[in-house]
């Protein structure tokens, strides 16, 4: 894991069968491999990166092999590019072809691979069922994933689009995953996607109450509260905690109340700032659009330019400039 503040960027390749399976073994659980051919053919390589809580690895790996795993705590799901992988766990015997996804067992399974490249995005499940919680005020205790297979080929090509947009943002190499606020964004986004994508207790009817009616005050001190922490990695979760509401009463007095979300008040407020910034910039001294855009939590600058042209009638470049 990283301290929150930058990314940990990482890379391996070696013909050393001993030293991929402590690779494997630190990212994904304790492996016990099993490779078909000889030493002499085999070959692992993998590129990754830790923001935050997020974790990034694509993977190649030469030979065919069988190997006992698990368990696994965390969220992670695997997007095959080239080759094949299985995952056994007793309940499930899940196929994962080129172009598929796949979602790891939580318990003991066997893992079979056959010439993979393969893209792993991690979270901390705790992150997943807080995420969760947020979105159907349960408590996240009592959230579980309930298969290994996404609910439809739409959601796999979902995951496919979101595993490659995670692996071209690891590619890029500037210090756009070093910001709090983007490392934040992109886990939330990841969370909220797997729950859409795998089968889990926010798809069961019984896990949905209801949400109680907000008062516009509770709202009010929500859009205070957003003010106040615009800087930071802020939830629904935690400015519905800090209001004394569930996160689904929150949305919902938003929408009643605004027309909107919470988060795209947020959204608006850190607009508003990287406005200020580029008012106030020196662009001698080398703040950059780009750069402000990620201050405030803008993974893209195409977006950002969009949208801050539709806030304020003209390209952030042109305010830059002054």
């Amino acid at each position: 894991m990283t301290d929150g503040r930058s990314a940990r960027r990482f890379e391996l390749s070696t013909r050393d069968p001993e030293v991929a399976r402590r690779a494997i073994a630190g990212m994904c659980g304790e492996h016990r491999p099993h490779f078909r051919g000889t030493r002499r053919e085999f070959h692992f390589a993998w590129r990754g990166v830790q923001a935050g809580p997020l974790g990034l690895t694509r993977a190649a790996h030469s030979m065919d092999a069988r190997a006992e795993a698990g368990p696994y705590p965390d969220f992670l799901a695997v997007h095959v590019v080239r080759g094949r992988c299985r995952f056994a766990d007793g309940d499930e015997d899940l196929q994962v072809p080129a172009g598929g996804v796949g979602r790891y067992p939580l318990r003991r399974f066997v893992l079979y691979w056959t010439d993979p490249v393969a893209t792993m995005v991690r979270l901390p499940m705790d992150l997943v069922a807080h995420v969760a919680a947020s979105r159907v005020d349960a408590a996240p205790h009592t959230f579980r994933f309930l298969g290994l297979a996404p609910v439809s080929p739409a959601m796999a090509r979902a995951w496919a689009h979101l595993s490659a947009f995670l692996y071209r943002m690891s590619a890029v190499g500037d210090d756009g995953l070093d910001q709090p606020l983007i490392q934040a964004s992109l886990a939330d986004l990841t969370a909220a996607t797997s729950l859409t994508v795998f089968p889990n207790t926010t798809m069961t009817s019984s896990y949905v109450p209801q949400p109680r009616r907000v008062a516009p005050s509770v709202v009010r001190r929500a859009q205070a509260y957003l003010d106040e922490h615009a800087a930071a990695p802020v939830t629904v979760a935690q400015v519905a905690a800090a209001c004394g509401v569930g996160p689904r009463g929150l949305q919902a007095a938003f929408q009643r109340h605004l027309g909107y979300s919470p988060l795209t008040y947020l959204r608006q407020v850190r607009l508003d700032r990287a406005h200020r910034d580029l008012l106030t910039a020196d662009p001698a001294g080398g703040e950059t659009v780009a750069g402000i855009a990620r201050r405030w939590g803008w993974t893209s600058p195409g977006r950002f330019a969009a949208a801050y042209r539709e806030a304020y009638g003209r390209p952030p470049h042109e305010t830059l400039r002054g």
